[in-house]
């Protein structure tokens, strides 16, 4: 899976043409990748299992800077899907060092956009930071245009935090969690939709998503051994 939506994690992690990489690096861009799949899917032990191996990795380097930019992968994660918890893993490190590009981006998906640089965040969200004032069809289209789907949840959660999205946002994004199979974003946007209210029909067609996809999340009981006894 690629990581697309942290502004320097490329740089960060990847070695550069004709060089080998560094243990270190290939360590945490692996435990990394893993993190954002485990994440998504939900499966929160070995999420957070391969978020310390990720950033044990990286604070081997004693670089304040690194390790807050792993933990802005954490929060960027959980913004896709609707958890605004205060970012405080990186905000306890940007106090003491950190970077214009990550310092940008974590005031990107806090939704407070006063004096942000648009052009020190991705471009994907800089346009669209640049479509704020103008009608929600028109952020929407700027959503949708974004091809990385785990950067086009962050835009959508970050739109939603700031209260511009409509209908069409939150379908949007349930079509993107649920092609992905990423059933964390898609019980938290399937769960807006349902408070967001609508026909009888459609909340049952909602609900009965919900449960399939929280039924999807249990352990399947165990098979009773063969009788070899026969």
């Amino acid at each position: 899976m690629k990581i697309l939506f942290i502004p320097i994690l490329s740089l960060l992690l990847g070695a550069c043409a004709g060089q080998s990489a560094p243990d270190w690096q290939y360590d945490a861009q692996t435990a990394a990748a893993r993190y954002t799949q485990h994440y998504l899917a939900g499966n929160v032990k070995l999420a957070e299992t391969s978020f310390a191996q990720a950033r044990s990795a990286v604070a081997a380097t004693g670089d304040i800077a690194a390790v807050g930019h792993i933990e802005l992968l954490r929060c960027g994660l959980h913004v896709a899907s609707l958890d605004f918890a205060p970012c405080t893993g990186y905000t306890e490190l940007a106090a003491i060092r950190t970077t214009p590009a990550d310092n940008a981006y974590a005031r990107f998906i806090s939704g407070n956009w006063q004096g942000i640089d648009p052009k020190l965040v991705p471009a994907q969200y800089g346009t669209l930071m640049g479509t704020a004032n103008q009608s929600q069809a028109h952020i929407n289209q700027n959503i949708v245009a974004i091809a990385d789907p785990v950067s086009r949840l962050v835009a959508t959660g970050v739109m939603v935090r700031r209260g511009q999205f409509d209908a069409a946002t939150l379908q949007a994004a349930v079509d993107v969690a649920s092609k992905q199979g990423w059933r964390r974003p898609l019980l938290t946007y399937l769960g807006l939709q349902e408070k967001q209210g609508g026909d009888a029909a459609t909340l049952a067609i909602i609900a009965a998503r919900i449960r399939l996809v929280e039924q999807s999340m249990m352990k399947p009981a165990a098979q009773p051994a063969a009788d070899t006894t026969k």
